[in-house]
């Protein structure tokens, strides 16, 4: 790829070529993720002004030379990669400065990391941390930012020197392991009084090994779904859904919030719980002089805001299912007719 910007690379399973990938002359902005590359001499390689690039989530495995080999490109973003028995070096950094590295698994790489000429950051900070490297020797019995608290949390103690200048100050006890929950895009955030919402919980398994996790989901203050011992396997998602009939809540703003518990390895427990806020109101309020914002009125803003999204589903790419005033997945004429029945009604 040869000065190809802004461009999105996923799926990829590549075997046996010079490189997996080539991100050369001016490619900045793209995002390689969730491909798979082995056999190959290298990985994945960037050279010659590649910047602002994301390589994130791929399995790079086994390659003649280098995992990753980053030349003369700065400001990339390396992250959640399973970088294994690659021949040379798992990541070899040369004049690409400001680079970022972290969430990584080195796993027996026959050199883990060359830098060269390349200042960049190799953690997230505290508490979130650094990679795994499997040649790391330290031990997990203090906690805290500068590692001098009692207790261990799951990072090393003493960081792991990458180069003479370099340094993944929290480098990771296990491979790296993050179960991250989210509503499942895009969320619905008004519904008329009266008509269902779908709730839908995305939950997230970001490692590469099987996880078992709990999932709560509460409405306001009352606990809508629970589910113990949901199993997922590495770099898996999957959503679960409930029906909320609003019949017996007040107009107003109500709370969505969502939460996984925290499994063995992790470090990163920010994104395990997501909360939103799901407004309820008129039927037939979902758009005002600003389109796609209610304005506690039906009036004919809505109606043609309808008209506009009129044959949307959610393949749509315009998909809006706060237009979805009936639930039933589709923008149609029911929707139109619901607004037309509250027209001019107000909060």
């Amino acid at each position: 790829m040869s000065g190809i910007c802004n461009a999105t690379v996923r799926n990829l399973k590549v075997r046996a070529y010079e490189s997996g990938i080539l991100l050369d002359a001016y490619s900045a902005n793209n995002r390689i993720t969730e491909n798979r590359f082995e056999d190959n001499d290298y990985g994945i390689n960037c050279w010659g002004f590649a910047d602002n690039n994301t390589i994130s989530g791929n399995n790079i495995t086994s390659n003649h030379l280098t995992g990753i080999w980053i030349v003369g490109s700065s400001n990339n973003i390396v992250t959640e990669n399973h970088i294994v028995g690659n021949g040379q070096y798992g990541i070899n950094l040369e004049s690409s400065p400001n680079c970022s590295v972290y969430h990584n698994n080195f796993v027996e790489n026959i050199n883990q990391v060359s830098i060269y000429d390349s200042p960049g950051a190799w953690d997230n900070d505290y508490p979130s941390g650094g990679n795994y490297w499997s040649d790391y020797s330290g031990s997990d019995i203090h906690s805290g930012p500068g590692q001098n608290l009692t207790g261990s949390d799951g990072i090393g103690d003493t960081p792991y020197n990458c180069s003479e200048n370099n340094q993944d100050r929290y480098p990771l006890m296990q491979v790296f392991t993050n179960v991250a929950i989210q509503g499942a895009r895009p969320v619905k955030t008004v519904v008329g009084q009266g008509y269902n919402a779908t709730i839908a919980i995305q939950v997230e398994n970001q490692g590469w090994e099987t996880r078992t996790t709990n999932v709560e989901v509460t409405l306001d203050t009352t606990t809508i779904l629970t589910l113990n011992g949901l199993v997922m396997t590495g770099k898996n998602r999957t959503i679960l859904t409930y029906t909320w009939q609003t019949s017996g809540y007040s107009r107003g703003n109500h709370s969505v919030s969502a939460t996984a518990t925290t499994v063995p390895g992790e470090t990163d427990t920010t994104d395990n719980n997501c909360t939103w806020i799901v407004h309820v109101g008129v039927p037939g309020d979902v758009s005002s002089s600003t389109q796609g914002v209610y304005d506690k009125k039906c009036d004919m803003k809505d109606i043609a805001y309808l008209v506009t999204l009129f044959n949307t589903k959610p393949t749509s790419p315009n998909w809006n299912p706060n237009a979805d005033v009936n639930n039933d997945s589709a923008v149609n004429m029911r929707d139109i007719a619901i607004a037309i029945v509250y027209f001019n009604q107000r909060e």
